[in-house]
């Protein structure tokens, strides 16, 4: 069940969730704010369902008909927009308090509620909407936000809600849920750091952009191929070269943000000393481990390219300069 997994790795949501419950407590606003795939969808889901659970007490037992249908998106008396997909308007704001004017649907408590996540995703308009129903709240409506970047939402949307800030996964969560997408042992370490999403774990995995993102990174430690050619290959054989495709072009962006996340994952376990994963990238760790200072810097370095990345760049200009500075980097450090 889900709540077990949010108790052990949320526990001050689901301690908050507790106490509302089981005091018959809950406000009429919540934002979940914490970084991306850190189970906010999972926990506005068990929210939801513990509001409208037919055992009317405690958190929802997650097994009644009403929960199997708040998990399915099929209760009357629930609305659940995602602002990752499409932006959240004005528009879908205002269907929603239309919606909420009137009595609940359901034959159950009364209770309505509408999950919005992603919500830094609203428009300016729709925020300002959605703050006019936050301050006259109808009774019986729970408001569930969620975000993964709080600063791009109005400063009195979040004072107007009870903010529950979630934490990163552990590590090990991460590697034991890409264990049981049945991501194969010698890749289980690299997609756990890397896919931060535990329901996109698989597919990353079984993906060529992954292939090519590990060519990539053992070409550059010169395990397979020469890291002087790199730049070359990456231009001729790595890289999508479908003209003018928008789908090429997100697989580009897709691929040199795995390759700047490998490449910041070996640094981090280089300066960690943090000897994980499988017997080559364990072995080649040996080998640099006594190199923290410099693969401290070159995690800066990365990170700078990576912030630069967006759909609009010239990504084949911006790998020039990535391998123009690590370059330069190897020959400062004599790596």
């Amino acid at each position: 069940m889900r709540k077990d997994e949010l108790q052990q790795q949320q526990p001050l949501f689901y301690h908050a969730l507790e106490n509302a419950c089981m005091n018959h407590r809950v406000a009429n606003a919540y934002l979940l704010s914490g970084p991306y795939g850190t189970l906010k969808h999972e926990a506005a889901l068990l929210f939801a369902k513990s509001i409208f659970c037919e055992q009317h007490h405690g958190i929802a037992c997650e097994e009644c008909n009403t929960c199997r249908r708040v998990e399915e998106g099929l209760y009357a008396d629930m609305v659940l927009l995602d602002g990752s997909k499409s932006a959240i308007s004005k528009d879908d704001v205002d269907a929603i308090q239309e919606k909420f004017s009137k009595t609940a649907l359901e034959d159950g408590n009364g209770s309505r509620v509408y999950i919005l996540e992603n919500v830094e995703n609203a428009s300016i308009s729709a925020q300002n909407s959605m703050l006019k129903f936050l301050e006259e709240p109808a009774s019986g409506v729970v408001a569930i936000l969620t975000t993964d970047n709080i600063d791009r939402i109005l400063p009195t949307i979040v004072s107007r809600c009870t903010l529950i800030p979630f934490s990163p996964l552990s590590e090990d969560y991460l590697l034991s849920k890409a264990k049981e997408a049945d991501v194969q042992d010698v890749d289980a370490y690299f997609i756990s750091h890397l896919v931060k999403d535990i329901n996109q774990m698989k597919e990353f995995a079984d993906s060529s952009i992954f292939e090519t993102c590990k060519m990539m990174f053992k070409q550059y430690f010169n395990l397979e191929g020469s890291r002087e050619e790199l730049l070359v290959d990456y231009d001729i054989s790595y890289r999508s070269s479908e003209k003018d495709s928008a789908k090429a072009k997100k697989e580009n962006i897709l691929l040199l943000n795995s390759f700047f996340d490998f490449m910041s994952l070996f640094a981090h376990d280089v300066v960690c000393k943090h000897i994980e994963g499988p017997h080559w990238y364990k072995e080649l760790l040996q080998q640099e481990i006594y190199k923290q200072k410099e693969y401290g810097e070159l995690i800066i370095i990365l990170q700078e390219q990576k912030d630069k990345i967006n759909r609009f760049i010239d990504l084949n200009l911006l790998m020039d300069q990535t391998f123009y500075r690590l370059e330069e980097f190897n020959h400062e450090h004599g790596m």
